[in-house]
């Protein structure tokens, strides 16, 4: 069996330009740093541009006080001429905040997240008058952002709607294919090496390190699944070809040549959850899993009794292990294959974005009283300079540029104050504004190690477009029908694996599914996904 050695899980803040966790398109970093294209002076006089964006999962007031005092907005007035003034609802309120924008028609120039807060989709708020097609603003005025937009087929199918219009100004992501991992199984390195067993591969792998343990060593945790029974990242269910929301992601459906599936429907979820409720009813299954969403509490996944369980990036794993240190000196997870049920095994399903993240970010209102000014000014954080101000922040203070690349001061990687996202957000771009995206930012060396891990058997061929967008009549359909469908999936699920309701009740199971309408969803989602092929 193929022992693949175990990762160092240090945090290491140098981004490369050899570090791609998927295909890099356009300039590489360190192109970046050498080409050096500008950012312009816009205006000669001073002009303010508002812009409403909800902080509440970025809330830096406890490093930058007023949000108004953000570096990133004093570079971009000093450089551009234009003042951007931030317009923040309380923690909580947004959705109530923008609601009220709407009714009484006052729009500011520039709305981040639009696209979060208005269900009926961006054509229908162009047809409303709410906001700007922006399709011939991009072409004239917007040179950096349409370079970067038109780099490679994948981005420009999913920065333009099925009726063939501009909503937003996308966040882009650096690296560029039709899927890229962020998560995956992870494992207790050193269990690994005291029972003296290679890193697991198969599903038989994983029964002897979790059987081991708990009889050897006493760990009582073993597997930590989420608690709709269903893995982060489907690492533990990809092997059954199927796919299904999990906690962490949300996602519905998978795509089987160019057919929409709908996972619980399918032969492989019924050998999934048998199997699960085999190593349920053997204590293989950390016995508390129904209580925890997704096993990213670093004080849940530090338990000394916890066998393995699914996580990201290296970021996390090192903050798991810097607490698990203190209980365990030996302490360490690492990132482990997706099991397959035979070795050399081909996987389909896994991260369900569909694609390395392409972000609806920014709404030019119909109030804009300038809006090719507004334009011009994202257009910007498109340029070389705009790409590490956004990522990176202030030369000097948050990075230096070592042998040609950015690299990160003690400001941002040892800070009291947050992680590293955290400072980033400060001293950066806010993540929900739009420029071309070094995934995550923070991320590392170690993560493109722990990603060619937890690629090398899924070439994630199911993934289902993040682009598919569905129609009025479509989301009803999915507002009428999939609530119910989905707490029945997610009580049904648990109550497999846990031995409370038989699996031969299987076939009684998909037919309430199909009584609830499952397959009215599947048929709209299946014209959104053609409708998207065409584009």
């Amino acid at each position: 069996m193929k022992r693949i050695v175990a990762l160092i899980l240090t945090l290491v803040l140098v981004i490369t330009s050899a570090v791609a966790l998927g295909e890099q398109v356009g300039p590489t970093i360190a192109e970046h740093v050498t080409r050096g294209t500008k950012m312009e002076r816009l205006t000669e006089e001073p002009v303010t541009l508002t812009m409403w964006i909800d902080m509440t999962s970025h809330d830096v007031t406890d490093v930058v006080g007023d949000f108004q005092n953000m570096d990133i907005l004093k570079a971009i007035e000093e450089k551009t001429g234009v003042r951007i003034e931030l317009i923040v609802p309380p923690v909580g309120e947004a959705a109530t905040n923008f609601s009220l924008m709407l009714t009484n028609r006052k729009y500011p120039d520039i709305i981040i997240g639009f696209d979060n807060m208005y269900s009926s989709g961006g054509d229908e708020a162009i047809e409303e008058g709410i906001i700007l097609d922006l399709k011939d603003l991009v072409e004239q005025y917007m040179p950096n952002y349409q370079a970067a937009r038109t780099a490679s087929e994948y981005r420009m199918l999913n920065t333009i709607t099925d009726e063939g219009t501009m909503p937003y100004i996308c966040t882009l992501s650096y690296q560029d294919q039709s899927s890229i991992t962020y998560g995956g199984p992870i494992i207790r390195q050193d269990v690994l090496d005291k029972l003296g067993l290679d890193m697991p591969v198969t599903f038989d792998d994983w029964h002897e390190y979790l059987t081991r343990a708990k009889d050897e060593l006493g760990m009582t945790r073993g597997l930590g699944l989420a608690n709709t029974g269903i893995s982060k990242y489907n690492a533990f269910n990809a092997a059954f070809d199927f796919g299904m929301s999990d906690p962490a992601q949300g996602g519905v459906f998978y795509v089987k040549d160019g057919v929409v599936q709908y996972g619980p429907l399918s032969e492989g979820y019924k050998e999934y959850v048998t199997l699960m409720a085999q190593w349920y009813s053997e204590g293989l299954i950390d016995p508390d899993f129904t209580s925890t969403i997704t096993f990213d509490d670093g004080v849940a996944m530090m338990s000394g009794n916890l066998c393995s369980a699914t996580s990201e990036h290296s970021g996390v794993l090192d903050y798991v292990n810097s607490l698990g240190v203190a209980i365990d000196p030996d302490f360490k997870f690492v990132a482990a294959p997706t099991p397959v049920l035979n070795e050399g095994d081909q996987l389909h399903y896994g991260y369900i974005h569909g694609g390395a993240p392409i972000t609806k970010s920014a709404a030019i209102s119909t109030s804009c009283e300038d809006p090719v000014l507004a334009a011009r000014l994202l257009d910007q954080l498109f340029t070389d300079e705009g790409f590490l101000l956004c990522n990176y922040g202030t030369e000097g203070k948050t990075y230096e540029i070592v042998d040609g690349v950015p690299v990160f001061t003690d400001l941002v990687t040892h800070n009291d104050k947050g992680t590293p996202t955290h400072m980033m957000t400060a001293y950066a771009a806010p993540i929900s504004w739009p420029f071309v995206s070094v995934y995550g930012r923070e991320d590392t060396d170690a993560l493109a190690a722990y990603s060619e891990i937890w690629d090398s058997n899924n070439d994630y061929s199911y993934s289902f477009p993040s682009g598919v967008t569905l129609n009025a009549e479509e989301k009803e359909i999915y507002a009428d029908y999939y609530g119910d469908i989905e707490s029945y999936v997610q009580e049904m699920t648990v109550k497999f694996i846990m031995g409370l309701e038989s699996i031969d009740q299987y076939d009684n199971f998909v037919q309430v599914l199909k009584d609830q309408g499952i397959e009215e969803v599947m048929s709209a989602y299946q014209t959104a996904y053609d409708r998207y092929m065409s584009r």
